[in-house]
């Protein structure tokens, strides 16, 4: 670290300190969970902040003031996102007017904007959460950070902030040639160490923008690298290790909740978060675990958020939970994006996600990629594309493999397919609900 760094790193510990060390203490407490290698050891250590969360929501809820006398975290219901801003009072435990908590808001990008209340308990959890697995991939507090996503005024810094946090705000939505190459002038320019969080669609258009210029790996002290808000692709991981020298890692966070699961830098799979939250993958039609190694959905129990209770909240995301014994420690073998943008198959069952992320690299010509399922069998194909596509009946083809040779799949040529509030841009859209 240089000078700059270090008084950063030492400013903000210091401040903690004066304010009784309380991330601190957190940090400890997470690297300390994160050592125990039994589950049941670990679900032991979980108890009291459990206890107290179900506590909290029965006693001081009406939603959950039903509860009382219940025995464990599976007597409480699985709640959806509707299901909290439906009951959003009769949940909330809170003064809403209260300075002592925050509004947390997502950006409606999936068409359902949301917000919820978080207690000052839980953001100190939430920052500690955030330097831990900073730590884990490479990052060291007071390096200079790129943070690429799409910074709509909501999310902006302002310019005084960002310089003392030493956060560079890059808008995935400047990513055209003339800003990638100004940008790698700059890295390379810059001695200082780096670390890099970004979309994953954002690392994916630096990728393609280097392979197509026949660049060699860059010299620019990039440190750690990790993807947030979307999968992060193999070949994506592959590419960004090469040109920028560093283990590329993808994190599993919400804005409602925060870090879930993070893979580590020699791990594919996902570490879950145990020190600040229960993680269940259930059945995709039942209230039940999906058998090991299926796919189900990710249902998440927020043990350090006692403003808005998140208990067996469903993500919405879909998931693979593995482990290899009945006392080892679960873990997310693969996030598969969410369940209302996943295609079935034409004989019902759900299509990997993986499957479409691949055809990207398949078809190198191909810009921009979106797979439409419009009924059971009829899907629709779109394609942005600066070059004359001439391998069309191919991706036709892979693509009846993969989603049944039955099905109808027609082809639109468009200029831009667009991306969403949040700047992500969807493989898959599903118009078909069965």
């Amino acid at each position: 670290m240089n000078v700059l760094e270090q008084i950063r790193n030492y400013t903000f510990w210091s401040l903690d300190f004066f304010k009784g060390s309380p991330i601190k203490k957190d940090f400890k407490d997470i690297h300390r969970l994160h050592q125990i290698k039994s589950y049941t050891t670990l679900l032991k250590e979980q108890k009291i902040q459990l206890n107290k969360l179900l506590s909290t929501a029965v006693n001081s809820t009406k939603y959950y003031n039903k509860l009382k006398g219940h025995t464990s975290l599976l007597d409480f219901p699985v709640v959806t996102k509707k299901d909290i801003k439906d009951n959003f009072l009769d949940i909330t435990i809170c003064d809403t007017n209260s300075s002592k908590v925050n509004i947390v808001k997502t950006s409606g990008s999936t068409g359902s904007p949301f917000k919820i209340y978080q207690t000052k308990r839980k953001k100190i959890r939430n920052t500690a959460d955030t330097l831990y697995y900073a730590k884990l991939s490479g990052f060291t507090l007071g390096q200079k950070l790129l943070y690429l996503r799409l910074w709509a005024a909501y999310y902006r810094k302002p310019k005084l902030i960002a310089w003392l946090q030493n956060s560079v705000q890059l808008d995935v939505s400047d990513l055209n040639d003339t800003y990638l190459k100004n940008l790698i002038l700059k890295l390379e320019k810059d001695s200082s160490n780096k670390g890099w969080l970004g979309y994953a669609s954002g690392f994916e258009t630096i990728c393609r923008y280097l392979e197509k210029n026949n660049y060699a790996p860059i010299d620019c002290n990039i440190t750690s690298i990790i993807a947030i808000s979307e999968r992060l692709g193999s070949d994506v991981k592959e590419k960004m290790e090469y040109y920028f020298k560093t283990p590329t890692v993808s994190r599993y966070s919400n804005v409602e909740n925060g870090i879930i699961a993070q893979q580590t830098k020699d791990d594919n799979f996902f570490t879950i978060n145990w020190a600040s939250y229960i993680v269940e993958v259930l059945d995709l039609e039942k209230d039940e675990p999906a058998k090991k190694d299926e796919v189900g959905r990710i249902v998440v129990t927020d043990l350090y958020n006692l403003a808005t209770p998140m208990i067996r909240y469903d993500t919405g995301d879909l998931g693979i939970l593995t482990y290899s014994s009945k006392d080892e420690i679960p873990k997310l073998k693969s996030i598969q994006g969410r369940r209302m943008d996943a295609l079935y198959k034409t004989n019902g069952e759900i299509l990997n996600p993986f499957t479409m992320h691949a055809y990207v690299y398949d078809f190198p010509e191909i810009e921009q990629l979106q797979f439409i399922q419009l009924d059971k069998i009829k899907f629709k194909i779109k394609i942005n594309t600066n070059v004359k596509f001439t391998r069309e009946s191919l991706l036709i083809s892979k693509f009846k493999n993969d989603i049944g040779l039955d099905a109808s799949i027609d082809v639109e040529y468009v200029k831009e397919i667009p991306s969403l509030k949040s700047g992500k841009r969807k493989i898959s859209v599903n118009l078909y609900k069965p």
